[in-house]
């Protein structure tokens, strides 16, 4: 039997597939949807922002991210898709200011050049990531937290997953659908002060993470509910040089939280992915074989997760490789050459197992990606397993 759900699935069971399977997080507005889906409201962020400052229709901007994410899997031919989110329905409207230039909750906003995307005009502005949290407010919303599940953590559908899959399943297209929930291990986006509170107070990040899982659990359960058979869950633990915490550190305040996480997503049918840029091998028995994962998504060959590594240090043949196209260097800089050639010696890394790996850049196709290094990408893997390659 062959298919994306039988090809995905005998990766994960290290039961050889009919082909390696084909998997793929494309960012929003990114330019390699132009050519597949036109420039509209979900995939040009300046023609978004301008519509969502004249007042466009929540349905509007969901039927719009709807089309161009199922189109661009459905080019690409992918066997497991990720979905991006939309605004929510009460969105916070940008004020136009000028040609490519917004105010929103009174911070300016533009547009990248080179990019093509809106951000920050002054990264160091008090909207800018580092500058949300304040300790105080955080420390005095555990404090107060009574237990109980926050109103955040009441799931609703996701609609974006509810429309895609309806579009796929007309086409007879069986994707795997990979749902991303995060419990609070990913250390990497701790402000400052909380990784203080792992050495002075350790009880008060004991407490937040219990808010965090009453919070992510819930929605772990709803979205395999709703057809997400694959759970991606994390966030970065790791940098170039290592783990972001000490490895006594994580195994006392990390791994037990991805531990219990992954028993509540095979609880409900579905595999485990834990998702991380950086070099795990300090914490390698804890982070790939004590935490339970079936898949390891985000491997970062540039910070040494590399294919002879894995397979030397026994992960490739326990651990299905999500990966390992160099979605740092390789996708950005390379020759469409080079790309191909790369391509080509993963697929073969990863068919020394039996099943054991899903094709799939270390991170994403991010907005330093070229397209046509991408588009040399999927037309490598498919001239591969003789496919009819990509038009346009």
């Amino acid at each position: 039997m062959s298919g994306s759900t039988a090809r995905v699935a005998k990766a994960f069971a290290f039961d050889r597939p009919d082909r390696t399977p084909l998997f793929e997080i494309f960012q929003p507005y990114h330019p390699i949807h132009w050519p597949v889906c036109g420039r509209n409201l979900a995939t040009d962020q300046a023609m978004a922002w301008d519509a969502m400052s004249d007042g466009v229709a929540w349905e509007e901007l969901l039927d719009a991210s709807i089309r161009a994410q199922f189109q661009i899997a459905r080019f690409f031919g992918l066997d497991m898709v990720r979905l991006n989110g939309v605004p929510a329905r009460n969105y916070r409207r940008p004020r136009k200011v000028g040609p490519n230039r917004w105010l929103l909750d009174g911070v300016p906003y533009h547009v990248n050049e080179r990019t093509r995307l809106v951000e920050l005009e002054n990264p160091g502005d008090r909207q800018s990531d580092s500058r949300r949290t304040s300790e105080e407010g955080l420390r005095r919303a555990i404090e107060q937290w009574d237990g109980a599940i926050p109103a955040a953590g009441v799931s609703a559908p996701d609609p974006v997953l509810a429309g895609v899959r309806e579009l796929a399943a007309a086409e007879g297209l069986d994707w795997v659908f990979m749902g991303e929930i995060g419990v609070g291990t990913g250390v990497a986006f701790f402000p400052p002060f909380m990784l203080m509170w792992l050495l002075e107070e350790p009880e008060l990040v004991r407490r937040w993470q219990a808010m965090q899982m009453a919070t992510g659990f819930p929605r772990t359960r709803d979205i395999i509910a709703q057809g997400c058979p694959v759970i991606a869950m994390g966030g970065d633990v790791s940098c170039d040089k290592g783990p972001f915490v000490s490895p006594a550190v994580y195994r006392d305040f990390v791994l037990p939280v991805i531990q219990e996480h992954v028993r509540l997503i095979h609880a409900g049918g579905a595999r485990a992915v834990y998702t991380s840029d950086g070099n795990h091998w300090p914490i390698k028995d804890m982070f790939f074989f004590e935490s339970g994962i079936d898949g390891y998504k985000e491997v970062d060959q540039a910070a040494g997760m590399t294919w002879p590594r894995l397979i030397e240090e026994g992960v490739a043949g326990r651990i299905c490789i999500i990966g390992n196209l160099d979605a740092r260097h390789t996708l950005c800089h390379a020759t469409t050459a080079e790309v191909e050639a790369e391509v080509i010696a993963c697929l073969r890394y990863g068919q020394r197992f039996p099943g054991g790996h899903i094709l799939h850049a270390s991170h994403s196709v991010h907005e330093d990606v070229k397209p046509e290094n991408y588009i040399a990408a999927v037309n490598a893997y498919r001239r591969y397993f003789g496919l009819p390659l990509l038009e346009g």
